[in-house]
């Protein structure tokens, strides 16, 4: 199969809001990936996560680690998770469930055939960068919870693994607190060549 014919059996048979020519621009960047490993946050259940292994599988069959609280929902389980416009304070408090929704993730991942691609963090992504062994990261997806703090929280604690040259990716980059954080913070972070489209996304600098 040829990569469209493999994004299209994807889509049809995994749930997901990453759309098609978000799922085959990620799988491009994926299929680049030689020098380093690609970090996924926030995978529900594996649509866009397949889509990157799927490719880092056709190229040099670097690791996808799959950060997921898989706790039922898609965010933080704290009162104010559906408000776009608060910032989000993580609090110990609500991470609670997780795992409860990974036996979806993780029937769908072995239908596919990448389970020894994927490795999954099961946890929230300020608790699973302490599980993270530390490799070189090459592609950073970012689709978890989409305030501010915590996308702020996201760039600030996996992109100082990420290798120069890199790229990191951000779904969802007209939501209020993410763009924030792309006008904010991926500056300070030395992130250039800002690209809009199909996906938000940008390059780690030299250090």
């Amino acid at each position: 199969m040829d990569k469209y014919e493999i994004l299209r059996k994807i889509q049809s048979e995994v749930e997901g809001m990453v759309q098609p020519k978000e799922c085959a621009f990620l799988y491009d960047c994926a299929l680049q990936c030689s020098q380093g490993v690609i970090v996924e946050i926030g995978s529900a259940q594996g649509l866009s996560t397949i889509s990157m292994a799927m490719a880092s599988k056709m190229g040099k069959k670097v690791k996808v680690y799959a950060v997921d609280p898989h706790n039922g929902g898609g965010a933080t389980p704290d009162p104010g998770w559906w408000d776009m416009n608060d910032p989000g304070t993580p609090d110990p408090k609500y991470y609670i469930n997780q795992g409860v929704s990974f036996t979806r993730f993780w029937a769908n991942v072995q239908k596919f055939g990448v389970d020894d691609i994927i490795k999954p963090i099961i946890n929230y992504s300020e608790i699973a960068i302490k599980e993270y062994p530390g490799e070189p990261i090459e592609l950073l997806f970012i689709d978890g919870d989409h305030r501010f703090n915590y996308v702020r929280l996201d760039l600030e604690l996996w992109s100082p693994f990420m290798l120069p040259g890199s790229i990191v990716a951000m779904h969802d980059s007209t939501y209020p607190g993410v763009r924030k954080a792309i006008n904010e913070i991926l500056p300070k972070l030395n992130f250039h060549n800002f690209v809009e489209e199909p996906v938000f996304h940008a390059t780690k600098g030299q250090n």
